[in-house]
């Protein structure tokens, strides 16, 4: 005791096999007696084993670090065993070096290929600012000779909250206000983390950002670039003025200072907005300000619903500035749907236009800050265009309506507060245009008879 309180003592001969013939320096601990009240309360026994190495158990207190390798180790009582290359410490359990600070119930040290394992109510923070909390934390650390790079494990369902880092530059936490506001929050029931740059998350992953919120049930993660991958039944959840909803069988991420700019979702891909239902085998999303901008959408016959049209074709090509539905052009075997007025028509069927390619432009002004009920301002088809419309009957009286039914090279039709005012048709043109007569009255059985007049 009197050598404790007057000096630090290494005790080097415990230094294992293994570490010794690994490359750089192998952990050598030192320990220094722990004061209390000025008063020094750490104690140590020390037992030869018939090998000659030393098994050491420490109570009142526990200070040790590796010597020259800035870590420390901090604990009510600990055991050591130089033969396994062990350091189990107990109780209150502290550990810091540049990269890594963390506390726990109980941690073992295993000094030969320096891997740490945390257990019980473990906590700990990154120098890059990421934190984490869990039953049970397994981290391994970076020395020459044995790993490049740090990493870490994380069973359990640990909760994981990484800090915003701006990928151009290089990697320092953003604390404060911030930090709290544009982190990204993880839970999974296993967490992996690489060089604290990749993570890798598996089971009931959930995925708490500032602008969306993702479920999977495993993804990765790369914080440098800010590309992440969501795997099997992946959803993600828009969290702007205008929220919404993205499934697929994959879906990818790409952000930048935590803000999401592209996703993209491949295979059964089905977006879900106020305005907008699309599906299609790949769905590509341009995000801004937390809304959709602009989205793609291929394959598997890709379709656009709103609560007014529906439009299908091999690819589509929507804007929607601040997600309100500007222009949408669809490409190759196109066809879009309108429903009818049906307060001055009757009628079962929906007006359509067909052609290779289809440009609808919406009215987006006149539906102020929704387009849930966003209008058609003009339709354009070009190539083998054909047009099946219906016009409200004159008089002002519903009823059976007025049939325009055109082909040509191209067909332009101009739209009035949703209603047809005009069809254009260019090049090889050819129509029809019908009126009902008086026999044409749609009735049901059920129908009483106009009333005769005297």
């Amino acid at each position: 005791m009197r050598a404790l309180a007057a000096l630090t003592f290494a005790l080097s001969a415990v230094a294992p096999a293994l570490a010794v013939a690994q490359e750089g320096k192998p952990c050598v601990l030192a320990f220094v007696g722990v004061k209390r009240a000025g008063v020094i309360t750490t104690s140590m026994m020390s037992v030869t084993t018939a090998n000659g190495t030393k098994n050491t158990y420490i109570s009142g207190g526990v200070d040790a670090t590796c010597e020259g390798q800035g870590n420390r180790l901090l604990a009510d009582s600990a055991e050591h065993y130089a033969d396994r290359g062990e350091l189990i410490l107990i109780n209150r359990v502290r550990y810091s070096e540049p990269r890594m600070n963390m506390q726990s119930d109980r941690m073992i040290y295993y000094t030969g290929d320096e891997r740490l394992l945390a257990t019980g109510n473990v906590r700990g923070k990154t120098n890059t600012g990421t934190r984490f909390t869990g039953p049970e934390f397994e981290y391994f650390r970076a020395k020459p000779g044995l790993r490049a790079t740090p990493h870490w494990r994380a069973p359990g369902r640990p909760f994981v909250r990484m800090a915003p880092t701006d990928s151009t530059a290089p990697r320092k936490p953003v604390r404060g206000a911030k930090a709290q506001s544009d982190s990204v929050d993880l839970t999974a029931d296993v967490v992996v983390s690489e060089n604290d740059s990749l993570i890798f998350a598996s089971g009931k992953v959930q995925i708490e950002r500032p602008d969306m919120r993702a479920t999977a049930d495993s993804a990765t993660m790369d914080q440098g670039s800010g590309f992440a991958r969501l795997l099997r039944s992946p959803s993600i959840t828009g969290r702007g003025e205008r929220p919404f909803t993205l499934t697929g069988r994959v879906i990818d991420l790409w952000s930048r200072q935590q803000r999401i700019e592209r996703v993209r979702s491949d295979s059964a891909a089905r977006i879900l907005s106020d305005s907008l239902t699309l599906t299609g085998d790949t769905i590509d999303l341009r995000i801004a300000d937390q809304q959709m901008e602009r989205v793609f959408a291929w394959g598997a016959r890709a379709k656009a619903v709103t609560p007014q049209q529906q439009m299908e074709a091999d690819s589509l090509d929507i804007h929607m500035p601040g997600q309100r539905l500007r222009e949408l052009h669809a490409l190759r075997r196109a066809i879009a749907y309108t429903q009818v007025d049906t307060a001055r028509i009757e009628s079962t069927e929906r007006d359509w236009i067909s052609g290779d390619t289809i440009i609808a432009r919406f009215d987006t002004a006149a539906t102020g800050d929704t387009t849930t009920n966003a209008r058609m301002r003009e339709v354009t088809a070009s190539g083998s265009a054909r047009a099946y419309y219906q016009l409200a009957p004159s008089g002002g009286v519903k009823g059976p309506p007025n049939i325009s039914y055109n082909r040509g090279r191209e067909i332009i039709v101009s739209f009035v507060e949703g209603e047809v005012s005009n069809v254009a048709v260019r090049d090889r043109a050819s129509g029809i245009f019908l009126e009902p007569t008086k026999s044409d009255t749609v009735r049901t059985p059920t129908d009483k008879p106009p009333a005769k007049r005297p």
